[in-house]
Order: C-alpha cells, then structure tokens, then sequence
C-alpha cells in the first residue's frame, strides 16, 4: 500500500520507530511523525514493526535535503596508468605543480602530499569540491558523504539500495576514463530506478570533457589548441560511467568535446548563462547568472527522439577568441550546459545533467554556483 503522504521507508533488521525516527529524521522524539501507508499514526500495542513492513516518513523540508557525491572512478586504474603515455591518464602532482608553478608548492612536501597521480586526485580533485559540501551543510545541516566506486584497496561501493536509502539528492561524479570502462551492474540499475521513483529525489549526472575522439593528429591539435590545457592531452575521453547510467535510464545523452566558455566582456568572470526560465518549473536557476571557467567543458548532446523530454535549461557561450573548433565551425556559438528531465511516469524523481565541475570551487563563478547549490537544496 502506498503512502498517502509523505515518503515510504521499508523496515529492516533491528529498527524501531525510535532508530528510524532518529536515523531518518535526525531526532527520536519525532517518532510520532511517522505514519502507517493508511496516515494513521502508530500506538504502543501495534508498534511491533516488522521487517519489511512499510512506514511512512514525513516530506522532506526543504532544508533537510540530504546530499552525497559519488566519484564513478576506479581509483586502482587511474592512479596506475602508465606515465609514459599521455593520453587518457590524469597527470600526477607533480606534473601539476610544474604547469602552475609557483601556485602550489604549498603542497611540495612529499612526507605529506602524495606527488602521484593519487595525490593530484586527492589534493586536486577531490579537494576542489570541499566548498561545495561544506556550503550544502551549512544549509540542510547534514554533511555530504563521498564515495568512490573502487577504492585503493579494490573495494567495490556500488550504487545499491543501502547506500541509496539515506540520500535524497545523488550527485554521480563521472571522471572515470573510459579506458577504465566503468559499467553500472543491473543491481545498480535497478536500485536506481527504484530511487528515482521517489518523489523527493534528485538524481544529477556528471560526464565531465570528452576530447580527441577522432583519430586523426591533426583534429587532435585543433581541439587542443581550442581549449589550451596544457594537463590535457591529445586524447582524454571521461564519463563513461555516466554514459552508461543515462543510456540504461533511455537518456542516451552523449558529453562531446571539450569546450572553452567565454568570459565577460567587463571581467574575468564567465561570460552570463544563456538561460530558458520558461522551461525551468523548478526555478533551479533562480537569481543564477553564470556557471564556471573550466577551460574544455563539454556540450550535451540530445538526440532527436528526446526533445520532448530533456529541457534544455541553460548554455554557455564559447569563447570567441579561442582557436577555432569544428563546433564553432558548424555554426554553433553556444554548448549545452545544464538539461533537466523532468519526472514523468513512474519516475517522480528529477534527473539533470551537468559538468561535473559545477560542485567544484576551483574554476571561477563561485558565488553563482553557491547560488545554483542553494537552490538544489531549497528545491
């Protein structure tokens, strides 16, 4: 029996209403807030909660929306990629201190900072989205939980109905190569969608650039000297994690090339947000003017069959003195920067897609994307 209000929650081993009211709801005293699917409340003779049985928790407020931010890597492959090469492989700390030197020799210590490619992910990357978790505490008051979908020892964290059952809002980090070929299992599928049915929740998928798709050098130099990154190479395709949660979801969205925004004509602020509020029921751009200067974001394309059901909510304008792209070249001075799906059918949930540098504070735009992260949490 469905829940005529609120949110439904199954019964497990050892839960009372006390633990689930405590777990669920941060606080035991508000087990009387929890209701059988009928909305009647709970006595102390039919109390007795069975596993399996389904109780009803109240809507979510929109301050207690709880967050967590899941790194679709594995780290054992990334962080074991022969440095010989240059494609496809994240540079080491070293190699990323020597591109900006002098910025980061605070973290030259090698007795500290790991100078590989696991201390670029660790004090680079993961740093970078820092901000971004302790801006969402400050607001709902919950912490942001990280997880990473193969650890350094091999560990597995999948995408499954425990780590599903204490979140709300999902945000899938995509910054797996697809050499490393991350694939969501049908579990992860299937607990995914079972996630997606409840009205409260918020699924964000994140493929971040997908650059030198074609084989040829020459194309190659093209989009490297568009975006020039010197970090990036000639060949780094990323999200193909992400690729294949959409296309299992009947989203086969793809993230092509990798883009260089436009900064303002007065600053060097990004450039504003070309922005469809006519299309935004959710207001989740509200008072949000620009996104960030990562130097190769990547445009989403749509396919035709589902124009219907992806809005396209924002695009950010590419930078007009950058070398020249064959993007540009097709006429399009604009990329893909945000697109929602909206709930429909058995999902209740909502799903957007954006760059997975939009939780980071590293790329500029920060107070707009504080702005962007509030209004996830308000939602």
């Amino acid at each position: 029996m469905a829940c005529q209000s609120g949110r439904s929650y199954t019964i497990q081993s050892g839960d009372t209403l006390f633990l689930v009211a405590q777990q669920q709801l941060g606080d035991d005293n508000r087990w009387h807030e929890i209701l059988k699917p009928d909305g009647t409340q709970f006595t102390e003779i039919d109390a007795d909660l069975q596993v399996g049985q389904e109780v009803c928790l109240p809507k979510l407020l929109s301050s207690e929306r709880r967050f967590a931010l899941y790194f679709a890597w594995s780290r054992p492959q990334e962080t074991a990629a022969e440095l010989g090469k240059l494609e496809n492989r994240y540079p080491t700390l070293f190699e990323f201190r020597r591109s900006i030197w002098p910025e980061y020799e605070w973290r030259a210590d090698s007795d500290l900072y790991q100078q590989d490619i696991s201390g670029f992910l660790d004090h680079v990357v993961l740093s970078d989205f820092q901000h971004f978790r302790e801006t969402i505490f400050s607001i709902t008051g919950h912490s942001v939980p990280v997880g990473q979908r193969q650890r350094d020892d091999r560990t597995m964290q999948l995408i499954d109905e425990n780590f599903l059952k204490d979140i709300d809002t999902l945000i899938i980090v995509s910054l797996d190569h697809f050499e490393t070929n991350q694939q969501p299992t049908p579990a992860e599928v299937a607990a995914i969608e079972q996630f997606l049915e409840r009205k409260d929740a918020c699924l964000l998928v994140c493929p971040q650039h997908d650059i030198g798709v074609r084989d040829d050098p020459e194309s190659r130099e093209v989009e490297f000297l568009h975006h020039g990154d010197r970090l990036v190479p000639a060949q780094e395709r990323i999200g193909g994690f992400a690729r294949a949660i959409l296309a299992k979801l009947g989203f086969p969205i793809e993230n092509q090339f990798g883009l260089n925004p436009a900064k303002s004509s007065v600053d060097n602020a990004p450039a504003p947000l070309l922005k469809f509020p006519d299309l935004d029921d959710l207001n989740i751009l509200q008072n949000v003017t620009t996104f960030n200067l990562h130097a190769h974001l990547p445009h989403y394309f749509v396919p035709d069959f589902l124009k219907n059901s992806v809005r396209v909510l924002a695009k950010q304008s590419i930078n007009p003195a950058a070398p020249r792209h064959p993007f540009v070249a097709a006429g399009n001075l604009n990329f893909n920067a945000l697109l929602w799906m909206p709930p429909h059918g058995a999902r209740q949930a909502n799903i957007f897609v954006c760059d997975a540098t939009l939780w980071s504070s590293a790329f500029g735009g920060v107070e707009n994307l504080e702005l962007f992260w509030k209004n996830l949490a308000l939602m």
